[in-house]
């Protein structure tokens, strides 16, 4: 059957494809011949020449392209040299010569990233540093600029953490004298503030922990003063038994140091004394009022109603 005219055209037809390098024509027109007519040995044959002719081909094209890129070595574009190289894994995985290119420029492309790395931090380091020691107020401005247009790249990052640390640093310096102050409210606003510039940023983190224990610690210290003075003023009254204000200030005591036993001791004995004097007053009073009645009745008997 593969000896009919039919398949000498056939035949005829992919032999003349190769001879014209449309390897790919040809090698689709054989393949649907052996789909039905499996294990043919002509065309199987003409398979295995294509196929080499292919990889002949590719070989020639890769070798070219290899010569092609010479002057790009030495122009160190090793990311041209990659996406001219690349490709041609595509149709020659196992080629030698192309792999070990590869992997040269891969090597020398990541070296020249560092090294314009490395130049871009040194010249940005310097440029930063200048604004900062001259013109401070536009720093926050120029890192955010830098940080929008670098967004990815890590040794930015590094840049912006780095300044933004330098100018919160300065700025807690400037405002020593508010810092060291007790007027905690102020340094709470100046301390969000800070955190617009880096929220994140351990100093202003270190500044509000600091804050809080020195305001703790004056409030402790106002409060112990409080009581202090309290007791003293709580023993006077005691002494000139002024009860009912000794009862006032030993409550006023009580609601800043509620553990104060003393203190606790001292009310209830105001509030007993306290009791005491108010009954002995009252009785006085009543006597009195009395004695006053019997004086007025006497003197104007006829003008009070018996019964």
């Amino acid at each position: 059957m593969s000896d009919s005219p039919y398949f000498e055209q056939l035949e005829q037809n992919i032999q003349s494809l190769i001879s014209e390098k449309k390897f790919k024509q040809a090698y689709e027109m054989c393949i649907k011949i052996l789909d039905k007519i499996p294990g043919e040995a002509r065309f199987l044959k003409i398979k295995t020449r294509i196929e080499e002719a292919v990889e002949e081909e590719n070989g020639k094209i890769i070798e070219k392209t290899i010569e092609d890129i010479k002057p790009l070595w030495n122009e160190k574009k090793y990311a041209e040299i990659l996406k001219k190289l690349e490709p041609l894994l595509q149709v020659s995985k196992n080629n030698g010569k192309l792999n070990n290119l590869i992997l040269e420029a891969q090597g020398k492309y990541e070296t020249q990233i560092q090294e314009l790395k490395k130049e871009f931090e040194k010249n940005q380091r310097a440029r930063l540093t200048k604004i900062f020691d001259e013109h401070p107020e536009r720093m926050i401005d120029e890192l955010y600029f830098l940080e929008t247009n670098n967004s990815t790249d890590e040794v930015t990052k590094k840049l912006v953490t780095e300044f933004r640390d330098k100018l919160i640093e300065k700025k807690i310096k400037d405002k020593k004298d508010l810092i060291e102050s007790d007027k905690f409210d102020v340094i709470y606003n100046y301390i969000e503030e800070l955190k617009k510039i880096d929220d994140k940023n351990p100093r202003i983190k270190e500044l509000d922990e600091k804050t809080r224990r020195r305001q703790n610690e004056t409030q402790m210290e106002n409060k112990g003063e409080f009581v202090y003075k309290g007791e003293n003023y709580l023993s006077t009254l005691m002494k000139i038994n002024k009860y009912a204000e000794a009862i006032k200030v030993a409550e006023e005591i009580l609601q800043s140091d509620p553990n104060n036993g003393e203190v606790k001791g001292i009310l209830e004995e105001a509030k007993s004394k306290f009791y005491d004097q108010s009954r002995d007053e009252t009785i006085d009073m009543l006597t009195k009022n009395n004695s006053t009645d019997k004086i007025e009745y006497n003197k104007n008997k006829e003008n009070f109603t018996s019964i």
